[in-house]
C-alpha cells in the first residue's frame, strides 16, 4: 500500500502538531507500507524521519490553493498513491486525474463563521483563505471517501453543518507530545522567565488573531483579578505574532487598561520554552469560545499545570473533571474561576492530580494505529471495487 500524507504545514502550532505527531508515530508502527510525505516549497521541516519506507517530496509551490488542488494530487497520481490523507480540513476536489482514495481530517467547522465576527481587521490573505475554506471544506467533505475528525463534538458539527452521513466519519482523538512534561530544574525555568521579561508569578494563556481564543475577555478578567490580588501577578500571552496582533484589538485593550507592566506578549516561542512556560505558571487560562479538540489543555495537564477552561464545545470532552470550568462569555465568571483557584492550594493540587490521570487517556500512538486502520479499510474497499 502506498500512502500519501499532506504535510504542508507540518510543525506549525495546532494542526501542525497533529501532522508531525501522526507521521512520527505511524512510521514507528508501520514499516511495511510506503509513505510519501508531501511538503510545500516553503514548508519548514524541523525534524527528518529516517525510515526506509518514507519519502519526503517538496512540491514546487508556496501557494496553498495551487498546492492542494493541483500540485498535491498530481504528485500523488504520479507516485501511484493508493490513499491520500489530507490533514488540514480541505482536500483536492478539482484535479481529475488522481484515482486513489482520499481521507481528509476535518478538525472543526469554523469556516461557517462570518470572518468579520472572527477577526477584527482581517488582511487580504485572511479574506482569501476564508473564502477558499467556505468553498473547500464542504467540497472536500463530499469528495473524501472517509472523514477523520478529532472529537465527538466536531463529528456532530460536521454532520449538522456539512450534511454528511455519520457512517463516513471516524473520530480519532489527538494525543500529547512527550516533550510536554514536568520540569524540576528551577534554574532552567528562571532563565526562560528572564528571557521573556517575566518578573512576577504569572497566569499563562494563549492568543490568536481569531477572537475565538477570547483574548480580550481574558485580559479584562485579568485586570479585575490583578486588582483583587494587589497586583501580584503578570499575564503571559503566547502564540500570537506582531503581524497577527495588528489584526486584533489586543494592544489597544492593554493600553486602555494600563496593563503594559503586567502583560507579557511572547509571540511564538520554541517548544522547549513553551514547555518551560507551562511549568513556571500559576495556572493555565483557556477561555476559548470554540475548539475542535483543545490540545493545549492536555499540554498543560502533562506539565502539571492546573487549568481553568471554557465549559463549551469540545473542551469538556477532552478535560472531563480535570479542569475548573467557566462561562467564556462572562468576564465576571472568568474572574470567579481565577480567584477560586488562586485562593485554594488544595484545589490546584487536586486539579493537577486529575490532569495527570486525564492525559493518560490520550495517545499519539493510538491515534496513529486507528488512522492506519482507516487506510487499510479503504485499501481493501478499493481492491474489492
Amino acid at each position: 500500500m502506498k500512502i500519501g500524507i499532506d504535510a504542508r504545514i507540518i510543525f506549525r502550532r495546532g494542526v501542525g502538531r497533529y501532522i508531525s505527531n501522526l507521521i512520527k508515530n505511524i512510521l514507528e508502527i508501520d514499516r511495511e507500507n510506503k509513505y510519501f510525505i508531501y511538503l510545500a516549497e516553503n514548508s519548514i521541516l524541523y525534524e527528518y524521519f529516517d525510515f526506509k519506507n518514507c519519502f519526503f517530496k517538496r512540491l514546487n509551490t508556496a501557494n496553498g490553493f495551487f498546492y492542494e488542488q493541483f500540485y498535491l494530487p498530481k504528485a500523488a497520481a504520479t507516485d501511484g498513491v493508493d490513499i491520500l490523507h489530507c490533514t488540514d480540513n480541505t482536500a483536492p476536489f478539482l484535479y481529475p486525474f488522481y484515482r486513489g482514495k482520499i481521507v481528509v481530517t476535518i478538525h472543526d467547522t469554523m469556516h461557517i463563521r462570518d470572518l468579520k465576527s472572527a477577526i477584527a481587521r482581517p488582511t487580504l490573505k485572511q479574506i482569501l483563505i476564508d473564502r477558499y475554506k467556505k468553498l473547500g471544506v464542504p467540497a472536500s467533505a463530499k469528495k473524501a471517501d472517509t472523514i477523520i475528525t478529532v472529537s465527538n463534538y466536531s463529528k456532530t458539527d460536521i454532520i449538522k453543518n456539512l450534511k454528511i452521513d455519520e457512517k463516513k466519519i471516524k473520530v480519532i482523538k489527538e494525543g500529547v507530545d512527550k516533550k510536554f512534561k514536568v520540569i524540576n530544574n528551577k534554574n532552567m525555568i528562571s532563565k526562560v522567565l528572564q528571557k521573556y521579561s517575566i518578573t512576577k508569578p504569572y497566569i499563562l494563556t494563549t492568543g490568536a488573531a481569531d477572537v475565538r481564543k477570547n483574548t480580550i475577555r481574558a485580559i479584562e478578567a485579568f485586570n479585575i483579578f490583578n486588582n483583587l490580588t494587589e497586583y501580584k501577578y503578570q499575564m503571559v500571552i503566547t502564540s500570537i505574532n506582531p503581524k497577527e496582533l495588528e489584526t486584533t484589538n489586543i494592544i489597544q485593550k492593554i493600553r486602555e487598561l494600563n496593563l503594559e507592566k503586567y502583560i507579557v506578549l511572547t509571540g511564538y516561542v520554541p517548544d522547549d520554552d513553551l514547555v518551560t512556560l507551562y511549568n513556571g505558571a500559576l495556572f493555565f487560562l483557556f477561555p476559548s469560545i470554540w475548539e475542535g479538540f483543545g490540545l493545549q489543555v492536555l499540554e498543560a495537564f502533562a506539565c502539571g499545570l492546573p487549568v481553568i477552561a471554557s465549559s463549551i464545545t469540545s473542551i469538556k470532552e477532552v478535560a472531563e473533571d480535570a479542569a475548573l470550568y467557566i462561562d467564556p462569555f462572562s468576564v465576571e465568571d472568568i474572574v470567579r474561576g481565577m480567584i477560586e483557584l488562586e485562593k485554594s492550594e488544595s484545589k490546584m493540587q487536586t486539579l493537577i492530580a486529575k490532569g495527570f490521570k486525564q492525559v493518560e487517556k490520550f495517545s499519539w500512538e493510538t491515534n496513529a494505529r486507528e488512522t492506519l486502520e482507516v487506510y487499510k479499510e479503504l485499501y481493501m474497499r478499493m481492491r474489492d471495487e
